[in-house]
């Protein structure tokens, strides 16, 4: 941690923590039988990943009171697992 570096939860741990329940509210409307297009429910499955895996690295920064430029590999890795779980879906 740096000296003097300190994150807010209102400026980094609540959008996170907004963003990991859009991400499982999508995922769950777009997951249940509906008459949403295939490649509609595609897509908002791949937003909901986004979202979730997003809000729990933005989360992850906070707890750890890290800035994001410092986590790059849990950026990259995240990412990585977004696209193999995409992959994976089709």
């Amino acid at each position: 941690m740096q000296p003097g570096f300190s994150i807010s939860f209102v400026r980094r741990g609540l959008p996170a923590l907004l963003l990991i329940a859009a991400g499982i509210a999508l995922s769950i409307v777009f997951k249940k039988s509906s008459a949403w297009p295939a490649e509609t429910k595609l897509l908002m499955y791949a937003l909901a990943l986004v979202l979730g895996v997003g809000g729990t690295t933005l989360f992850g920064s906070y707890v750890r009171q890290r800035p994001l430029s410092s986590m790059k590999t849990q950026l990259i890795s995240s990412a990585l697992m977004v696209a193999i779980l995409l992959v994976a879906k089709r």
